[in-house]
């Protein structure tokens, strides 16, 4: 539990170090970073790393914990535990430097995928931009927390090359060739002599990533989106397995997105009207609610690159793969499906940096709590998932809003469980379904890839002692011996 009288120590230590303007003790500011249970004592907005460097050793001198966001207060990041300090580095926001010839980019942790995008338009580079769903997340954050997109660069943690991170004591290091002061290639190798460490500062609490190096996709000669819609709840596995070779042999280089048709609905705004708390939709509803927008069950997004003879090959051989299953629809057109989620759903394949239509928390109230599992890209394994994860919710009076998003050979999940942050039982009730599944889950083989915050400690309880506990205890003595900053 952190210590409150510590706390308020450090925020005049900080206020002493930077001004009384640099603290935002705001309740309506606070709220912005706040789950269930937990928020910020106050939150400091550094500028540059000059101001960050003096926010860490107020903080140090004084006791006090902190957490690091890269850009909270559009409710992207929250806190992790209850009293920490904000450090939101929103206002470092820097494009540094994108190469459009070698396809990469250095950006400060502030910088948004809208913001990234907006300077490739403005200097007309012939880029894409991949980001996980929302234009307003930190490109940094993005790898961070690991989140993946939808462009064959879905992978944001591979594509990720060359950080800048402050440790506890204001020491600045940079990783891989960046470590050499006259490098060529920090944006272009991610390794350099010695051990790779850039993933200790990914869903860590070992330091702060004040710079990120990025791959980015070169805009191809050709592609081809589509869609497969499936309508039934069991064809889930034999999507799956049509998707597995496809995906293994890189027919289908995007992040492969499948989602269930409550998802789409609240991708969409499409709030559930009879929602009161206690029951899940049936089936019969669910698939009703798909067909009311054109889509399925089960909805799979994809796309083809390349010159434009081999995606046309690419387009019959996958065309054919899939309808093979009874019932699929497979169509590179939009047909009958929602204007606004084909548009969304195709431009998030090649580039096109868009809001979403609508926010899945508003499915069934204003906040969410996600789970993430991790499983193969295989039919049998992935219903097996959704029928044990769907049967939880059912249990705990939720719906199931479910997208696998497919990436190399395995999948990650995110399953939502929506609730009224400012109703007690409804966010307890999310969270107790929330720890169940995560609980399960590892019980039968799924880890996850990700948590939410107030999560943690129910996904560290699944992993073995011996093994992530004993070194991250070892690295964050080495690192951060004061513990200032939260566990995340």
């Amino acid at each position: 539990m952190i210590d409150q009288t510590r706390q308020a120590a450090a925020l005049t230590a900080i206020e002493t170090a930077l001004g009384s303007a640099a603290v935002d003790t705001n309740p309506q500011s606070l709220a912005r970073y706040a789950i269930p249970g937990a928020q910020p004592s106050g939150i400091v907005l550094p500028a540059d790393e000059g101001q960050l460097a003096k926010v860490l050793e107020a903080a140090t001198g004084a006791g006090g914990t902190v957490q690091s966001v890269c850009n909270g207060a559009n409710g992207h990041e929250r806190v992790s535990e209850d009293g920490v300090i904000v450090i939101d580095l929103q206002r470092m926001n820097k494009v540094l430097e994108v190469n459009g010839e070698l396809a990469t980019c250095l950006v400060e942790p502030g910088v948004t995928f809208r913001e990234l995008d907006a300077h490739i338009k403005d200097n007309n580079l012939n880029l894409w931009v991949d980001y996980a769903g929302s234009p307003d997340e930190s490109v940094a954050g993005s790898f961070i927390k690991r989140r993946p997109g939808f462009t064959p660069y879905s992978d944001h943690f591979l594509m990720q090359c060359g950080l800048e991170v402050m440790l506890a004591d204001g020491k600045v290091v940079r990783t891989g060739m960046g470590a050499m002061p006259k490098s060529t290639c920090w944006q272009l190798f991610k390794f350099g002599y010695g051990p790779w460490v850039d993933g200790l500062f990914s869903q860590s609490d070992f330091g702060v990533v004040t710079k990120v190096g990025m791959w980015m996709m070169p805009q191809p000669p050709a592609h081809k989106t589509f869609m497969v819609s499936v309508p039934n709840e069991d064809d889930i596995a034999p999507l799956y397995d049509v998707l597995g070779p496809l995906k293994l042999n890189m027919a289908v280089a995007n992040g492969v997105a499948v989602s269930n048709a409550l998802h789409e609905a609240a991708l969409l705004g499409k709030r559930r009207r009879d929602f009161d708390g206690r029951g899940p939709m049936k089936t019969s509803a669910i698939k009703a609610a798909g067909e009311n927008l054109g889509i399925g069950y089960w909805n799979l997004y994809g796309a083809l690159y390349g010159l434009p003879e081999n995606v046309s090959i690419l387009w019959d051989m996958v065309r054919d793969a899939f309808s093979s299953i009874p019932g699929a629809r497979v169509s590179d057109q939009r047909g009958g499906v929602n204007p606004e989620l084909w548009n969304w759903r195709m431009g998030t394949m090649t580039g096109q940096v868009a809001d979403a239509p609508g926010r899945l928390s508003d499915w069934s109230g204003n906040q969410a709590f996600a789970v993430n599992p991790v499983s193969p890209v295989g039919g049998e394994e992935i219903a097996q998932l959704n029928e044990m994860s769907r049967g939880i919710c059912a249990d705990n009076g939720f719906d199931l809003l479910s997208q696998g998003t497919a990436i190399w050979r395995s999948v990650d999940h995110r399953q939502i469980l929506p609730f009224n942050s400012t109703n007690s039982d409804s966010a307890a009730r999310a969270k107790s379904c929330a720890e169940a599944l995560i609980a399960a889950q590892a019980e039968n083989g799924f880890g996850q890839v990700a948590t939410d915050p107030g999560l943690g400690g129910a996904v560290s309880g699944t992993l073995e002692k011996g093994g992530h506990s004993t070194l991250h205890d070892r690295v964050k003595s080495a690192l951060d011996p004061n513990s200032l900053f939260a566990s995340v």
